[in-house]
This record gives structure tokens, sequence and C-alpha cells, in this order.
């Protein structure tokens, strides 16, 4: 696409020329900007931006934003969001940052992590999935996902229930703890209890931490935060996504009794007849 718009420089207008340059040089400011803002950033009117588009055989200015979107073959770089990042540019900011985490995410996973955790999961007798903060989020929607093929799902935040609920574990049990940091002392803590009580302990978590070095099980997952703004938990994404995966993977290898419990939770859902 930029092969294209430079070729096109010399049909362009002094002003049309400017926005070309802009793209070129910094393409970002096209795929996650505004209109007004790319022609802001120009130096031109609105309009000018549209008629660029047009000189370049395209309908608009969405049109070149998935142009080179399409074309982009560089590594994925996204916009921060900053103290002085208009308003209007908040919302392309914070999915550039979730989409490039979740990218760097893509490249680091080791598939094999989940070959090897979905069978701890099928085959339990008693699930506990514990989190703290926005990782308890976390454990109650892959608690909803799980409740439907294995057994004995439970999710808790509150660190007594977990310690006590760990000191009721044995070996046909999996406590799977959910974690940025992997420091949070109170899980580690209920980790290590589980650990002792023959549990297997499955992890989603940062390698190399505390909560990673008493796991049975690891899910690695390295995501860095920004926490000077109000910007995106990306963690708590990333965590969502590892979710998904170990709930699909997990129904895929469930055995036909799964299939049946399913069957009967979604009959038990039906709206019941009256006499």
């Amino acid at each position: 696409m930029q092969e294209q718009i430079s070729s096109a420089m010399g049909e362009l207008s002094p002003a049309e020329r400017k926005v070309a340059q802009l793209v070129i040089a910094d393409p970002d400011a096209a795929m996650t900007g505004t209109l007004a803002h790319v022609a802001r950033r120009a130096g031109v009117s609105e309009p000018t931006v549209v008629r660029f588009c047009r000189s370049l055989g395209l309908e608009g200015f969405g049109d070149l934003r998935m142009a080179l979107a399409r074309t982009d073959q560089r590594p994925r770089m996204h916009r921060r969001v900053e103290a002085n990042t208009p308003v209007s540019e908040v919302a392309g900011a914070v999915l550039g940052t979730a989409i490039a985490a979740l990218e760097n995410l893509q490249k680091t996973l080791d598939p094999t992590v989940i070959e090897r955790a979905a069978p701890a999961l099928v085959r339990a007798s008693r699930v506990e999935i514990w989190g703290f903060g926005a990782s308890a989020a976390v454990a109650q929607d892959l608690a909803h996902k799980l409740f439907r093929v294995c057994r004995g799902v439970v999710a808790r935040s509150d660190p007594h229930m977990q310690a006590m609920a760990a000191a009721t574990l044995d070996g046909d049990a999996v406590a799977l703890c959910i974690s940025h940091t992997g420091r949070s002392r109170e899980l580690v803590e209920a980790a290590q209890l589980a650990r002792q009580a023959g549990a297997t302990v499955l992890s989603v978590t940062r390698p190399g931490s505390p909560l990673a070095e008493v796991s049975t099980l690891l899910v690695p997952v390295e995501v860095e935060e920004d926490t000077e703004l109000h910007t995106p938990m990306v963690s708590r994404l990333a965590h969502l996504v590892m979710g998904d995966a170990l709930a699909v993977a997990v129904a895929l290898l469930s055995p036909p009794a799964a299939d049946e419990r399913l069957a009967r939770m979604k009959a038990a859902l039906k709206p019941r007849r009256t006499e």
C-alpha cells in the first residue's frame, strides 16, 4: 500500500501530498487514528484526507485504514494511552493495547501446556478455581465454562475459603490458580496446601513467580501492565483467552458422560409445562 502511495505522489495535489507523506512516515496514525486526527497531523482539512483516499481509488478513509492493515507486515505496534491522549483516540489506543498483548501472547504460546493441563481437568473429581481482584472475575468466568464439562467446579475469591478448601482436597482434585504476578501470598499458601493434600495445582500465571514454583502444571502468561494510567488490565484479557483455550480443550476431551450431563443441564433450563 505504501508503494502505491509513493507511486501516486506525482499526481496528488500539494495538500494531498502532505497526507501521503504522513501515512508513509507513520502508517499507525491512519490505522489507529480518526479522520480528524490524521487531518490535524497532516495540517490539512478532513475533506482533503478523503480526496487523498479517493485519489488512490478508495471509497474513503475507512477503506484506507483497512488497506493499510491488510498490507502491514511490520511487528504490531500500538499507541499507548498517555496523559495527553485525546478522548477521541482512547478507544483506538485501548484496542491497540489489547491486540498487541494478545498477539505477543500468541507468539510465546507453547501449545503443549494446554495438552498437559486439559486431561488433568477432565480426570478431576473436583475443580477449585481461585483468584483475587481482577483474577477473581476470570475465575468466575472460567468456572461458568468448566461447570458444563467438569465435575465439582467452584470459584473462590476469599483467601480463608481458599485455604479451607485446599485442606479438603485429595489426589483426584485440581486447584486452578489464576494470578497476574504470581506473588499473592495467600494464593501461594493455598496452592501449597493443595499440593500437600495431593491435589494437582494448575496455575495460569507469570513463569518464575512463587505461584509458578509451587505448581504441578503451569500455563505461563507474562504480560506487562501499565499501572500509571487508567489503562485496561491486559493480563485479565490474556487470562480469559487462556481460560477459553482450557475450556475448549477440556470439551474436546470430555467423555460421553460429560455430554450427557450437559444435555441434562439444558433440559433443566427448559420451561416446565403446567397441567
